[in-house]
């Protein structure tokens, strides 16, 4: 008669544990709900006042004022006279475009290896190559063997 209480009670025990862990989960996702959306209205109010707040990341295009709408750009006064000639000159070329757009993304977005990780990384390539190249041999050569003892040759 003990042994189905001791039973009972360790389920209530693991289904009280599971229940304390799932309300915790759910505070915890309480919380952080709270906690983005508190981050949200500061970030929305500190853009409407104009203030920066420590934690915001503000790009370079944010950061550059504007230019006065008053005064007319070069390129738009030079727009109206340049209207007969191409546009955009050899700039816009796809091939032009392609090579100028390579050339931003491998100086400025490329994280390049520094000396010594492209040295081990060339050892690791050089000595898996050779474990490959061994290993395939002996199987060629294995294969060859048993070409010869079935044919006879």
């Amino acid at each position: 008669m003990e042994e189905p209480k001791a039973q009972a009670s360790e389920k209530e025990l693991k289904s009280s544990r599971a229940a304390a862990r799932e309300e915790s989960k759910t505070q915890a996702s309480e919380k952080e709900l709270k906690s983005s959306r508190a981050a949200t209205r500061e970030e929305s109010r500190a853009q409407a006042s104009g203030k920066e707040q420590p934690g915001s990341r503000v790009t370079a295009r944010e950061e550059r004022p504007s230019k006065p709408a008053s005064k007319p750009a070069k390129r738009d006064a030079r727009s109206s006279q340049a209207s007969s000639k191409k546009s955009g000159g050899f700039r816009n070329w796809p091939l032009v475009r392609f090579a100028r757009e390579s050339y931003r993304e491998l100086r400025y977005k490329v994280t390049w290896p520094t000396f010594v990780e492209a040295r081990n990384m060339t050892i690791i390539v050089i000595l898996l190559s050779s474990i490959i190249g061994l290993l395939l041999g002996l199987l060629d050569q294995g294969l060859l063997q048993a070409f010869k003892a079935i044919t006879g040759k």
